[in-house]
């Protein structure tokens, strides 16, 4: 009857339970490949996640290592007598235990075990060669399962009490695109009549601006870059004289993507910009929208200027804004 915890830690964070000679094979090396792999993209390398291990044994002897937030179990189950093994067979069950053992059941997603608000992932295989490919095969379903968990501690991280009612509701009259702002985003300028807005917190940034839609090929990857540096040529400039952001796809690539928000077909492209005739540089992330209905492409840039600072975190809040806009 003993009421649990509640489960601590930061999002992002993947505390990984293996038996020690598992952990120090090619298993860590392999993890480590697909779990701690780059987060696209940025002007310096930081991980999709924050990796942590721990043994069985050393969370008998630190009980709070059993609350945090997010765990990822590895288990080779032709090893009967190692903790983990035993552990997924007393979580799992007889009867779902017997299908792991014969490669029916490779992974297995269970809450709250040792706290409230908690998720473990079993990873297991038949024997440490088949581990290895369920980490791979597992990694792209398993990340967003992880995300989806963290998605809650973002909302509050990016929000804390309040929206900014008033500004959100203007931005939806004029550009047709409801977007929750946080309360601390300030208008750094605000041009109606030209269709654009720049809303700055600190070193975060999201420019709205709308254009008409004559056909397909605008929203082509290409396109999607020289629309942004048009915009950002004339709006985005520093003291230097002649100074203003362009794409940096020199030095690294840009990555594009597909999908929906709120049911209108997106295009996303990602990157780094740096500033011409200045030192300056940093992420960003841009955002093709089409409204059929009013028959325009709605654009949102986000970017970040934040040098020494990690901005994975910072990407993460700007992009759950973006993504869950809708469209009254």
């Amino acid at each position: 009857m003993k009421v649990k915890p509640t489960a601590l830690g930061r999002m992002n964070e993947i505390v990984v339970l293996a038996d020690e000679d598992l952990w120090e094979s090619p298993v860590q090396d392999t993890f480590d490949y697909y779990f701690g792999s780059a987060y696209p993209i940025m002007p310096q390398p930081e991980p999709m996640f924050d990796l942590r291990h721990f043994n069985l044994n050393e969370l008998d002897m630190e009980p709070l290592r059993r609350e945090l937030r997010t765990y990822v179990m590895l288990a080779d189950l032709s090893k009967p007598e190692a903790r983990t093994t035993k552990m997924v067979k007393n979580d799992l069950g007889e009867e779902r235990f017997s299908k792991a053992m014969t490669g029916e059941i490779t992974s297995t997603v269970g809450k709250d075990k040792w706290a409230r608000g908690q998720l473990i992932i079993y990873l297991m295989g038949t024997d440490v060669n088949a581990l290895y490919k369920v980490i791979k095969e597992s990694y792209p379903a398993l990340a967003r399962r992880v995300n989806l968990h963290d998605e809650e501690q973002l909302r509050q991280k990016v929000y804390g009490a309040k929206s900014n009612v008033g500004l959100s509701q203007e931005i939806a009259q004029h550009f047709g695109i409801h977007m929750d702002i946080p309360v601390k985003y300030q208008k750094a300028i605000y041009e109606l009549e030209d269709n654009r807005v720049w809303l700055r917190k600190s070193v975060m940034n999201i420019v709205i601006t709308r254009f008409p839609y004559s056909n397909e090929t605008q929203l082509r990857t290409d396109n999607i870059k020289k629309l942004r540096d048009t915009y950002s040529e004339d709006l985005i400039t520093s003291s230097e004289e002649g100074a203003h952001m362009v794409i940096n796809d020199v030095d690294l690539p840009v990555f594009d993507y597909t999908y929906d928000i709120d049911g209108k077909y997106t295009r996303e492209i990602r990157g780094v910009w740096e500033m011409v005739n200045d030192f300056m540089g940093g992420p960003f992330a841009s955002y093709a929208i089409l409204n059929e209905e009013a028959n325009e492409i709605i654009f949102v840039d986000t970017f970040i200027y934040a040098p020494g600072k990690d901005k994975r975190n910072m990407m993460q809040e700007l992009e759950f804004i973006v993504r869950h806009a809708t469209f009254p």
